[in-house]
């Protein structure tokens, strides 16, 4: 596993250089390590204004990129922090986002432990791991005793997690059809996902109104993005299959042709024929209006038996999955292992711990009724079904996340204190709390809903959602349709 170290300057005294320079050859006598810089001059002064602007999320994700390529191979990477003697604030600011961003334990270089005190009682608070002051004299001691201790698990920040999207999205471009095609925000991610090559979206809908809505935001549909016009006869070849696929139901070509002028039906028709390779909807639709075509035409894949839900919930200094928030309303207790397991293959899928806590508003065997005993029996189940999940519970949410509290409830637990995976009793729970950690929790942004379960990937949007939204959701789906 890698190791990262971001050497912050302290203070006026500069000698941020000098411990660099000295934890660089220490580290060197322990494996292949690589010294960089990831802000230059240039790059603060545009980043200050990016910042300014709300953008920060976006800088980091850039910084991250940058990171990888400039360490690639490394075993050991030290990067210098941002000195900005005119402004610490944002030094401070700057130093505390990049800290988190790549996962980094922070050495404070300054010339004695007492300037750096303050400092790094600040920078823990933002839930930076400080693990020394150095100077230059002793910065060789400081790594070299950091790299005898065992490595910290690595925490994929939000940043990484959203770069990494972008990124392997990007490996294996794939087209994503997008049902509402004029839809304001729909069009502009349509374009910033075509340009960043992250897929080549299909928009569903009439050109003139969609290059209307473009140009009213400043933009051009660039060449290669595909519109596809919706009239009456846009749906007419599927009319077969459809009248096929749902003959059990009874469906007529006459109900077949009706249900094909709505745009989901027309964009899910188009998957199943393979004509796309993933759906994203849901800026206007409600969540049944995209979901119903997804299961009664492409339905689940093999060997599953019902669809759920995750979000990925990114903070700035780690990402957790929670699952479902969007899709089943009361599962019993298989259908709750299976929503866990989903959760579980989703969470090692995109690379993240994968912990599953069982969530309830007990923790252990402090509480009863039937709520209690419905996650008792799903988590047997799993444990059964699937011995390769690292799974407990019941437990409440405290319990789940915070050491402290789980050291005193559920002691010796595998998962306890250090979840990474949180799947709620029913969708009552999941969507509240994980709209009421989006909402209300610094810097977290929510990445979903993804769909679980499907033989194809369709997505669903929130309603809420904003152009960024949309377009990590497109990276998703892309990234579900090259596995």
């Amino acid at each position: 596993m890698k190791r990262t170290y971001l050497i912050v300057p302290v203070g006026t005294d500069n000698k941020a250089t000098e411990v660099a320079e000295a934890a660089l050859a220490a580290a060197q006598k322990a494996g292949k390590a690589t010294l960089c810089t990831l802000f230059c001059e240039k790059c603060i002064a545009s980043a200050k204004k990016e910042f300014a602007a709300g953008n920060g999320p976006v800088v980091m994700e850039n910084k991250v990129l940058e990171f990888f390529e400039k360490t690639e191979g490394a075993e050991i990477a030290l990067v210098n922090g941002v000195n900005i003697p005119e402004n610490p604030c944002f030094a401070r600011k700057l130093n505390e986002s990049l800290a988190l961003a790549i996962d980094a334990s922070v050495i404070l270089a300054a010339s004695n432990e007492e300037d750096a005190a303050v400092f790094a009682a600040e920078l823990k608070d933002a839930r930076v791991r400080v693990i020394a002051t150095a100077t230059p004299a002793n910065a060789s001691e400081v790594i070299a005793a950091d790299l005898a201790k065992e490595a910290p698990e690595h925490k994929v920040s939000q940043a990484e997690f959203r770069a990494n999207l972008l990124k392997k999205a990007s490996a294996n471009v794939k087209r994503i059809v997008l049902p509402e095609g004029s839809e304001p925000r729909t069009v502009e991610a349509a374009i910033l996902a075509f340009e960043r090559k992250i897929a080549v979206p299909v928009l569903l809908g009439k050109r003139s109104e969609i290059e209307a809505v473009a140009a009213s935001k400043g933009l051009k549909i660039p060449e290669g993005l595909e519109i596809i016009e919706v009239n009456e006869d846009t749906g007419k070849k599927y009319v077969p299959t459809l009248v096929e696929l749902r003959k059990s139901k009874g469906m007529t070509e006459e109900q077949a042709t009706e249900q094909l002028k709505d745009s989901v039906m027309l964009g899910t028709m188009m998957l199943k024929m393979g004509e796309v390779d993933g759906l994203v909807s849901g800026a206007v639709h409600s969540t049944a209006d995209t979901v119903r075509p997804a299961l009664q035409i492409i339905k689940c894949a093999p060997g599953v038996k019902s669809v759920s839900s995750v979000f990925f919930m990114c903070l700035p200094s780690e990402t957790f999955v929670f699952g479902d928030c969007a899709v089943t309303p009361n599962p019993d207790a298989e259908g709750l292992a299976g929503i866990a397991a989903q959760c579980y293959d989703t969470a090692k899928a995109f690379g993240l711990p994968a912990r599953v806590a069982m969530l309830s508003y007990s923790t252990g065997k402090s509480g009863k009724g039937d709520d209690v005993d419905l996650v008792k029996a799903a988590l047997e189940s799993l444990k059964t079904n699937r011995p390769d999940v690292v799974v407990d519970g019941p437990l409440q949410y405290d319990a789940a996340s915070t050491m402290s509290v789980a050291s005193q409830k559920m002691p010796g637990s595998p998962v306890a204190g250090k979840a990474t995976v949180y799947v709620f009793p029913n969708l009552n729970a999941g969507n509240i709390c994980y709209k009421a950690v989006q909402r209300s929790a610094q810097g977290v942004i929510a990445v979903g809903p993804m769909l679980q379960g499907l033989a194809k990937p369709v997505n669903d949007l929130s309603r809420g959602a904003l152009v960024e939204d949309i377009v990590y959701t497109i990276a998703l789906t892309a990234i579900q349709a090259q596995n």
